[in-house]
């Protein structure tokens, strides 16, 4: 299931850079933690213009995570919340 759903349930963060952050489960090791810090910390610097396009995009891929899909997904989401 999308984020991006028009069943009148959307949710809105607080903070724009949430719908950019990935998680991981309990058990993953240190090395996928580490991933994870890094993908969203390099959400909230992409937001912010602290790096640009082509470096967001290029961690994404990095590290497992299609940067079309994963951004498109997001841009969905927020042209729902403007319609």
């Amino acid at each position: 299931m999308s984020i991006a759903s028009d069943n009148n349930l959307l949710w809105i963060p607080p903070d724009i850079s949430d719908l950019l952050t990935v998680s991981v489960d309990g058990q993953a090791d240190d090395s996928t933690v580490q991933g994870m810090l890094i993908v969203n910390g390099a959400a909230s610097q992409w937001l912010t213009g602290a790096i640009d396009d082509y470096t967001y995009f290029e961690l994404l891929n990095h590290f497992g995570i299609d940067p079309l899909g994963f951004v498109g997904e997001v841009e969905e989401h927020m042209a729902l919340l403007m319609r």
